[in-house]
């Protein structure tokens, strides 16, 4: 079922979810068009569970995740490695979360229950503490904030390569090209980190949006009785 996931994904991202045909993806994966709606109920299940394992794709393996280290800095630089290795690597997954980002196929509910990214999240926020608590990292920065950053640059090398090369004659996608953008990736972060900028007094430089707040019962809500129902 894997299979038929990940061509899904490299369709997708190449043609869009509208112009993409179920039919198309059954004959290249080899899985029929009655199995995929057996497995993924319709063209769209399809389409959230390829985004979802495209988001697997650009997380760093467990192995990373898991990985503990006693100096900061060079778990940091270690960690941003992996990172920008993985969006290098899976470019099919990249192109396909930049296409939702364009079509807005699913509603802003259901991106938001994909949630790819939590366990990197949690990694980054250990890293920071680690830093923060040792004088290593400056504080008033969340994980958040460096995924931006480091996702920033690796997808501007997939999405904006042809322009690169219109405007300044930089062909972001060669081999000398994407080790320097590793490099740069790497230098930004950790000089973001440890620069000898003033505390600003804020948590973070992003704040995530807040969940609508349930309205509280009033006096009256709690000690109404409810009849009931006559049939």
């Amino acid at each position: 079922m894997s299979h038929v996931v990940d061509v899904a994904i490299a369709m997708f991202a190449a043609e869009g979810f509208a112009a993409t045909k179920l039919e198309a993806i059954a004959k290249k994966s080899g899985m029929t068009k009655r199995m995929i709606h057996y497995h993924f109920t319709d063209k769209k299940g399809l389409y959230r569970k390829a985004l979802v394992r495209a988001m697997e794709r650009i997380t760093p393996p467990a192995e990373v995740l898991n990985r503990s280290h006693a100096v900061p800095v060079e778990g940091m630089r270690r960690f941003i490695d992996a990172i920008f290795y993985r969006f290098q690597d899976n470019t099919d997954a990249v192109s396909l979360m930049l296409r939702e980002n364009l079509d807005n196929v699913l509603d802003t509910s259901e991106v938001t229950t994909l949630n790819g990214h939590a366990d990197a999240v949690l990694h980054m926020e250990r890293l920071l503490l680690l830093g923060q608590d040792s004088g290593a990292f400056r504080p008033g920065i969340s994980a958040a904030d460096v995924l931006l950053l480091v996702s920033s640059v690796s997808v501007f090398r997939i999405s904006n390569h042809s322009a690169s090369l219109a405007l300044g004659q930089i062909k972001l996608t060669n081999q000398r090209n994407t080790e320097g953008l590793r490099r740069m990736t790497i230098d930004m972060v950790l000089g973001f980190l440890t620069s000898n900028i003033p505390d600003s007094g804020y948590a973070s430089y992003l704040e995530p949006t807040a969940k609508p707040e349930q309205p509280s019962p009033t006096p009256a809500d709690l000690y109404t009785i409810e009849e009931p129902e006559i049939y």
